[in-house]
């Protein structure tokens, strides 16, 4: 294994794991605060945004050159409204509304939305493991939603609904700026991508107040908030960046930690409990990444994901 490829493994796992803790860390602060989804969504991306841009200018890099460049910058938008704010808000507002791990395991269904998107540019089938992974995770989407009948719904239409936006979102944020970060960078990149989306956030919702959100904020609650932000920031970075020494197939096969990790912080943390048909379900959507690992030529299509990025 060269020192590349170990770098971009290094770098999704510590992102996935991150990511995963961050779910159940999201899920506490709204249940210990009055904040909602654009509240917490605001402070995170501007803090976070301003943060990176700030540590790229400390090391004197100029951060303001992509503006120059226009079919550049009109990526970058695109990917902090659409990828960032897009994915984060679909994200967070599952969270609220369901739980962490639904909310993880609809953000894992978008590995199989890429293969799809790289089955139709190609203007080939699915192979026949790509198949399977398909139907397994239609499979685990069906169990996650009705616990096993359709007389059973255990997720409001709103829910879903978020869900299967957030696999968008995630799909969208892998494959969009790839050849901006092959460019610029991943800090550049994510640290605009978040600033933009925070603006774009703030300037939409005309319900924030700076006042609500201190007055419902403790010191644990606020030393929580900064936790996430920090976490959350690194896990976007390592994520996107481990994008430059592995391929996206890969790096969305090695994210399958995730849930893993928010199930676990869920159960032994927040007193979650699920019901068999989901932890089936969760299970199915795990596999069904796993499955797109398999053989080792199921990769290969990447590249095209690179081109069109």
């Amino acid at each position: 294994m060269n020192k590349t490829r170990r770098l971009g493994l290094i770098m999704i796992i510590s992102g996935a794991t991150l990511w995963g803790i961050s779910g159940p860390m999201v899920q506490w602060l709204f249940h210990h605060t009055s904040m909602i989804s654009s509240d917490y969504l605001i402070v995170r991306l501007f803090v976070a945004g301003i943060f990176l841009l700030g540590f790229l200018s400390l090391k004197k890099q100029n951060v303001f050159a992509i503006w120059r460049h226009p079919r550049h910058w009109i990526q970058l938008v695109i990917f902090a409204v659409l990828g960032m704010l897009g994915a984060q808000y679909a994200f967070i507002e599952s969270v609220r509304i369901s739980n962490a791990v639904t909310a993880t395991l609809f953000q894992f269904i978008g590995p199989v939305l890429i293969t799809i998107y790289v089955a139709i540019q190609t203007k080939k089938l699915p192979t026949s493991m790509q198949f399977i992974a398909i139907v397994t995770a239609l499979s685990g989407i069906f169990f996650l939603i009705t616990n096993g009948t359709v007389a059973n719904i255990v997720l409001s239409k709103q829910a879903v609904f978020l869900g299967i936006l957030t696999a968008i979102g995630f799909a969208f944020y892998t494959l969009h700026p790839a050849s901006l970060i092959k460019k610029w960078g991943t800090t550049l990149i994510i640290g605009w991508g978040m600033l933009l989306a925070g603006i774009v956030l703030y300037v939409t919702d005309h319900q924030f107040s700076f006042d609500h959100l201190v007055s419902t904020l403790t010191f644990d609650t606020f030393s929580m908030l900064m936790l996430i932000i920090l976490s959350g920031t690194l896990s976007f970075v390592l994520y996107i960046g481990s994008l430059k020494y592995l391929s996206a197939t890969e790096t969305s096969l090695l994210s399958s930690i995730e849930p893993l990790v928010a199930a676990f912080l869920s159960i032994t943390w927040l007193n979650e409990s699920f019901g068999v048909y989901q932890l089936l379900g969760g299970a199915f959507i795990i596999m069904a990444v796993l499955f797109l690992s398999m053989p080792e030529k199921e990769l290969k299509p990447d590249r095209t994901i690179e081109r069109t990025s």
